[in-house]
């Protein structure tokens, strides 16, 4: 349009925006359209994630019904009703934290955290998890910080420990026989803690990370149907909380052809640290099953 412009032209000019307008806001009724379909058919898959540990307990509680029933069966499908609760809880736990994430209302506390303590804490719990469930083909390693000291930083324990549960579910769902490895390093000069999870196996895990990381949505809802549904649930959530931690998370390659996810959070130490003496009675910083 010229400099100065005549009544006809404005008129034109005006018709040209409206018009434009128009199709944009048919391009934000679209949008939303299939944001929502996105979204009903994610809830739909997350239902079905529900009912399958909710059937699991249902059906064997039917059988321990059965007052003729071994004591070996009734601690088999006491065993199976118990892992079943516990998904079934965490699923839960999962979805209402998203809700509050997407709200905006996802609290996280400052708090004292000793790392080697919650990582130890960690490596114990699935460590008997892994014998109880009879997966002696996965060696699962914890290496801590080659620095060797007990330190206290200022984080989110609670939220922390979450993200790093989350991770290595997903590295031994996604692996059937060879190592899960995870740890830490001190990045002193930019003050940086850096976690790792490295799971062998094969790439499938970390393509679905990758395609999930790459969207720049609040929550990608199942916009790839390559992405399990649980796997989507526990990386959003653990993005999420990363984020609000003020860190980053992402997935690399290893050379076991597996995945290798990192967490980088602000190093924000304690005043006073706590001795190693007064956390653990372990010296190694390897620790190996």
């Amino acid at each position: 349009m010229s400099q100065d412009p005549t009544y006809e032209e404005l008129l034109k000019h005006a018709a040209s925006l409206e018009k434009r307008v128009k199709q944009l806001e048919r391009m934000m009724a679209d949008r939303e359209k299939n944001a929502e379909k996105l979204k009903t058919k994610f809830l739909t898959n997350i239902s079905q994630e529900i009912r399958t540990p909710m059937n699991a307990i249902l059906g064997f509680s039917s059988l321990m019904n059965d007052s003729q029933l071994p004591g070996e069966k009734r601690e088999e499908y006491m065993d199976h009703i118990n892992q079943s609760s516990a998904k079934l809880l965490h699923l839960i736990e999962a979805i209402i934290d998203v809700s509050l994430m997407e709200s905006g209302q996802l609290q996280i506390r400052q708090e004292e955290c000793r790392i080697n303590q919650l990582l130890s804490d960690i490596y114990h719990y699935f460590n008997v998890d892994r014998h109880r469930r009879a997966r002696n083909s996965i060696a699962l390693l914890l290496n801590l910080d080659s620095h060797g000291e007990e330190f206290t930083v200022i984080t989110d324990y609670l939220r922390l420990h979450q993200v790093l549960t989350n991770l290595l579910n997903n590295a031994f769902k996604y692996t059937n026989k060879g190592i899960i490895e995870f740890g830490y390093n001190l990045d002193h000069d930019n003050k940086r803690i850096e976690f790792y999870i490295s799971n062998s196996g094969d790439s499938t895990l970390r393509l679905q990370a990758e395609l999930l990381f790459r969207s720049h949505e609040r929550i990608d809802f199942n916009r790839d149907e390559r992405i399990d549904s649980d796997v989507r649930l526990g990386l959003t959530l653990s993005k999420g909380i990363i984020k609000l931690l003020g860190g980053s998370i992402w997935i690399e390659s290893n050379v076991f052809n597996g995945s290798t996810f990192k967490i980088s959070i602000p190093y924000n130490r304690a005043k006073k640290d706590v001795g190693s003496k007064t956390i653990h009675p372990y010296t190694s910083k390897l620790f190996i099953a």
